[in-house]
């Protein structure tokens, strides 16, 4: 009966690192697109279309969206109206030709705290007792 024996060794301390990692910040800070919901109508004159989104979203006027169709590819970009109501909002279209059912996206940055700012947006005044 044979027995193999393994050694031990200690690996190199940058073991698993790669020089194009990016620091954490920026990883942190790396824009993701957000789904929005789907173009519900589009206007006959194709000056504006309405989203229906599946949940509130806190999408602010002038923010800008992306439309992508069925295939994945861009289709269209819009810029967020002032006008919504319930799950619906509206959009100007800016460039391209949106459909009925294609995805809209939102460019998204998480926010990071300054520091001596509270990570989860409570201040001190914002104590809750549970009882």
């Amino acid at each position: 009966m044979a027995l193999a024996m393994t050694g031990c060794r200690t690996l190199p301390e940058k073991w698993g690192k790669n020089k194009n990692d990016e620091p954490a910040e920026a990883v942190q800070q790396a824009e993701m697109k957000v789904p929005v919901g789907r173009i519900h109508l589009v206007s006959p004159d194709g000056d504006f279309v309405l989203v229906k989104s599946s949940r509130f979203l806190p999408v602010d006027p002038g923010t800008g969206l992306t439309v992508h169709g069925s295939n994945g590819v861009e289709s269209a970009r819009l810029k967020v109206s002032p006008a919504r109501k319930n799950s619906f909002l509206t959009a100007d279209i800016v460039s391209g030709i949106p459909a009925v059912g294609d995805t809209v996206l939102m460019d998204y940055v998480a926010k990071q705290p300054q520091s001596g700012e509270d990570p989860f947006g409570g201040g001190d005044d914002d104590i809750q007792v549970l009882e």
